[in-house]
């Protein structure tokens, strides 16, 4: 039993380490306003790098970014949850610099 333990701790604690990547599908029936707060304030409570704006990427690189790349956003991804992940690519996607309304400028409600 105690083998087991151990086994069972020791592949929790190498999980992590073998990287993961966010699950995006289903992202169109999200929500724009909770993916904004996520990204920009949600995120921001437990992230001290600055938080880029959408207008800074394309749609495809925040696309990348967020499945593959995580440990290139601020804090390696740091505050932000599988759960509202598909709000936050909502967001990004609608608003990246290959959108139609790109958001180049962080909203003054956002803190």
């Amino acid at each position: 039993m105690k083998k087991f333990i151990c086994l069972i701790s020791c592949l929790t604690l190498l999980t992590p380490a073998l990287g993961f990547s966010f699950d995006i599908d289903g992202w169109e029936s999200a929500n724009k306003d909770r993916g904004q707060w996520a990204w920009f304030t949600g995120q921001s409570q437990k992230c001290d790098q600055p938080i880029p704006v959408p207008g800074s990427r394309t749609r495809a690189e925040w696309q990348q970014l967020l499945t593959t790349d995580q440990d290139k956003l601020p804090c390696a991804g740091e505050g932000l949850s599988q759960r509202t992940i598909k709000h936050i690519f909502l967001f990004l996607h609608s608003h990246a610099s290959d959108s139609e309304d790109p958001m180049n400028q962080k909203p003054e409600s956002c803190g």
